[in-house]
């Protein structure tokens, strides 16, 4: 009974706010961390960024497939503590996708990854991933740029190499 009276007043509470976060919303709202003053090596090429400990990377492959790596404060990869975790795309045009990325490799998984079709033709995009690291909630932010992006007009067409 108690849990749902809590419930019941905190329902109130954000009605009569008016604020109801979606997680869009949530997603977007953290502010990007300062560029730290360190770089790492990406070893599957992607773009690394740090979230306290830990050093994640995106990697995007065949404009399908999302991966994200994590690694711990030394760059060594470390196994994923949720079995999922979310990434919020904002691609051209603001339009806004979700993926839900699934563990990889079994129990000592150290990738999330993601197959879709929304990313064929789109040649750079912002990802806020949503994920519990430590029992927190963090929301950490990359921004893909196709390094094989065209220069003939059709910026980030599929290719061949």
């Amino acid at each position: 009974m108690p849990y749902q009276y809590t419930m019941s007043l905190l329902a109130r509470l954000l009605c009569l706010l008016g604020v109801a976060l979606t997680p869009w919303q949530v997603a977007w709202a953290q502010k990007p961390h300062a560029p730290q003053e360190h770089q790492h090596t990406a070893p599957h090429g992607g773009q690394m960024v740090t979230a306290g400990k830990y050093h994640l990377e995106l990697v995007v492959q065949n404009h399908q497939t999302v991966q994200v790596y994590l690694y711990d404060e030394t760059s060594k990869p470390t196994t994923v503590p949720t079995p999922e975790a979310t990434l919020f795309l904002r691609l051209p045009g603001n339009k806004q996708h979700a993926l839900t990325l699934h563990a990889v490799g079994g129990p000592a998984a150290t990738a999330w990854a993601a197959t879709t079709d929304v990313l064929r033709d789109v040649p750079a995009f912002e990802a806020a991933l949503r994920v519990a690291l430590d029992g927190e909630a963090r929301n950490i932010r990359f921004t893909y740029k196709d390094g094989h992006a065209h220069k003939d007009g059709q910026p980030g067409a599929p290719h061949k190499h």
